[in-house]
């Protein structure tokens, strides 16, 4: 999601809630300025990955939301 600082400023609120469930891109002058993402109190790179990884989907939930999946080697 894209918001504006300005109203940001007016719903801090809301858009905290939101970065739990997606990534919220400020823009400042319609450019990206700052995000807000989830806090996680444990790392990605520290969570435990699966036995065996046959698929990008095993990894769903352990990898960061920004990595591009279309980059990795596993399809």
């Amino acid at each position: 999601m894209h918001v504006a600082l300005s109203d940001l400023k007016l719903n801090v609120d809301k858009y905290v809630a939101l970065a739990d469930t997606e990534d919220v891109l400020i823009t400042k002058y319609g450019k990206p300025a700052a995000k807000i993402i989830r806090y996680d109190k444990e790392p990605w790179y520290m969570k435990k990955l699966p036995e065996e990884i046959t698929s990008i989907e095993d990894l769903f939930g352990i990898l960061p939301n920004d990595i591009d999946r279309h980059l990795l080697p596993l399809h």
